[in-house]
């Protein structure tokens, strides 16, 4: 019977995190078109959309993920991240039109989230940008959230630390309170950019450090391909909303 209505809860939440993915989608669909516009692409009558919109009611299973799959379609998320991204005279990137935006972080945690749902047991994010975006993801996720630091934590006596020698000799050194990362624990490393894939190796040290397993790296944007190293030597998915 525990077994029974264990799969039963798993099964409510993963419901549940679509059906939301499934509004946040809709709402971001009404944002660029009429509901009238929407209605002609789904075949819902945009009364309907309109209680959907509102959460009066909700789709059928089958239905919702056919209308997902078309909305989805209707909304290219890559070119709304791609409109809030902006780079400076050296080409350097600033992030900061996406990570202010909840709205939006809150959809990508959404989308994220259906795909990994009981895949994770813990999410990791360093101490960087895009510790909202992982808190968001860990939150739909419903597991706790890790956060890597680059300096000890005064008043925890027991950490594990990884580090990594980067081109330029440089040391990166990374820590976690100890415990929080169990032995074979699924673990979805988070953030709002991959560029060289330094930190993100000195993670994946931490949680090969600590007997863990890392899932996927997800991030929202991956610039160029100096990271790409990582598939191979950690055999790990790197995630990434947009490449650029």
């Amino acid at each position: 019977m525990k077994n029974l209505n264990g799969g039963l809860m798993r099964k409510r939440c993963s419901d549940v995190i679509r059906i939301q993915y499934f509004k946040e989608l809709l709402t971001m669909a009404k944002d660029i078109y009429s509901l009238g516009d929407i209605s002609s692409h789904t075949g819902i009558a945009p009364s309907t959309l309109s209680r959907y919109l509102h959460g009066r009611i909700v789709p059928m299973r089958d239905r919702l993920e056919e209308l997902i799959s078309i909305l989805e379609r209707l909304v290219d998320i890559e070119k709304v991240v791609r409109t809030k991204m902006r780079f400076d005279r050296k080409g350097y990137l600033n992030n900061q039109g996406i990570i202010s935006d909840i709205k939006l972080l809150k959809f990508l945690a959404l989308k994220s989230s259906s795909k990994y749902h009981k895949k994770v047991d813990i999410v990791l994010s360093p101490a960087t940008d895009g510790i909202p975006y992982a808190t968001l993801v860990a939150d739909f996720l419903q597991t706790k959230l890790v956060i890597a630091k680059d300096k000890k934590e005064v008043g925890v006596p027991k950490q594990v630390e990884a580090s990594m020698v980067s081109e330029d000799g440089s040391i990166k050194t990374l820590y976690i309170t100890r415990g929080l990362i169990r032995k074979d624990f699924r673990v979805l490393v988070v953030d709002d950019v991959i560029r060289t894939g330094y930190t993100h190796e000195t993670i994946l040290n931490l949680i090969r450090k600590v007997g863990a397993q890392p899932v996927a790296i997800h991030v929202i944007i991956a610039i160029g391909d100096r990271w790409r190293y990582l598939i191979d030597k950690y055999n790990v998915e790197v995630d990434a909303v947009v490449y650029i």
